[in-house]
């Protein structure tokens, strides 16, 4: 029996990494990969195949003033271009899209083979890091607290700070001073609005978490839409008619849509070369999947909502009936968690916990063997949330 809550979350696809000064960032984009060979450098942008990842990263950094500088077959200035598909298969093309000929591809490649390489590398890197993280949310749940802390976020757009010249020029060319006077306003205006809208969420979070439950939806939908997902997820949740309780449904994708190839680059050939894992490590993939987001998830709860100290949160997937041919929804685990039992974890040591033995110590419904085949169960209702809150009061 499907049933939804009052609220959906729908996470976009693919997994999200705001882009810092530490590091190349992830974001949602297109298919394939590609590289830019142009006058400011060599940069790649992969794409991993089903998740609608990209990251783009400049590949040459060490190489300042010469080999950074390429231009097009046909001696123009355009940027040349590299793409690999689903399947590993490398085709280099001019700007406007059209592949290369053989004797210009041996050109590009002698003169950025390094650089090349380099990236492809890095999408087997990317690529290979789907498989090993998918099943790794738990190793970052937050620890469950009564006292929740707001944590600021830096609004990070740079002041804008015109040159001697440019001042210089202003002065000369009174059209160009209000180009630079808007500009600065923008800023301002724009800090403002940031600045306004984190005292709001720290007041949000630190005072009407505890008893607004309009208050308690945004900041769980912050939280949840916030978590690098690997697979998106559709999430639906009721806070009930008290502030104390929390019933929430994930619709998980099916089984087929994990990850299930190892990449690697030969020694010599310009291609990426997958390798199908087995069917067994396929199903534990997505068993260990199903069970590590659901414990991110309750960990999400417990550590934001302070007012909570019960939750149910059930798994589903859309299937197909064999009997009829329309699609339906399967339910595949449903668990009732209380927050004292959740907070006598050692939160230090999730790398050593095993996801699916995790909730065995929660009021469980699950149907599923060891190599992780589920089968469809009837999930806990709110009604059974409220009545075993009753028996443990």
């Amino acid at each position: 029996m499907a049933f939804r809550f009052q609220r959906r979350i729908k996470i976009a696809p693919g997994i999200r990494l705001n882009v810092s000064k530490g590091g190349i960032g992830l974001s949602a984009g297109p298919r394939g990969a590609s590289v830019s060979v142009g006058r400011r450098g060599v940069y790649g942008n992969v794409g991993i195949p089903g998740t609608g990842l990209s990251f783009r990263e400049k590949l040459n950094k060490s190489q300042k003033g010469n080999a950074t500088t390429a231009k097009g077959p046909q001696g123009g200035h355009g940027d040349l271009q590299i793409r690999i598909d689903d399947e590993g298969q490398v085709t280099l093309l001019h700007p406007s899209g059209e592949p290369l000929s053989t004797r210009e591809t041996t050109a590009v490649r002698k003169q950025a083979g390094g650089a090349i390489r380099a990236f492809m590398d890095e999408i087997c890197e990317r690529r290979n890091e789907m498989l090993r993280s998918i099943t790794t949310f738990h190793h970052r749940i937050p620890k469950p607290t009564k006292n929740p802390e707001y944590t600021p976020s830096l609004f990070r757009t740079p002041k804008p700070t015109p040159g001697l010249l440019t001042r210089l020029w202003a002065l000369i060319f009174p059209p160009f001073r209000r180009k630079l006077d808007a500009a600065y306003d923008d800023w301002l205006s724009a800090k403002a609005a940031h600045d306004r809208g984190e005292q709001e969420r720290k007041t949000l979070e630190e005072t009407l978490v505890f008893s607004d439950m309009d208050a308690m939806e945004r900041v769980l939908e912050t939280y949840l839409g916030d978590i690098e997902w690997p697979k998106e997820p559709a999430i639906d949740f009721d806070v009930g008619d008290n502030n104390t309780t929390l019933a929430l449904d994930i619709q998980f994708p099916d089984e087929d849509e994990m990850p299930d190839k190892e990449w690697s680059v030969p020694a010599t050939q310009y291609k990426l070369t997958p390798k199908k894992v087995s069917a067994t490590k396929k199903r534990q993939i997505y068993r260990d999947y199903i069970h590590s987001v659901m414990m991110r998830v309750a960990g999400e709860i417990f550590a934001h909502l302070p007012s909570v100290e019960h939750v149910l949160i059930s798994g589903y997937r859309e299937i197909i009936n064999s009997s009829n041919g329309h699609s339906e929804d399967q339910y595949i685990i449903s668990v009732i968690m209380h927050r004292d039992q959740w907070a006598s974890m050692d939160f230090a040591r999730l790398r050593q916990m095993d996801p699916v033995e995790v909730f065995t110590g929660h009021l469980l419904k699950r149907s599923m063997t060891k190599t992780g085949v589920f089968k469809g169960i009837s999930p806990f209702l709110p009604n059974d949330l409220d009545e075993n809150c009753e028996l443990t009061v």
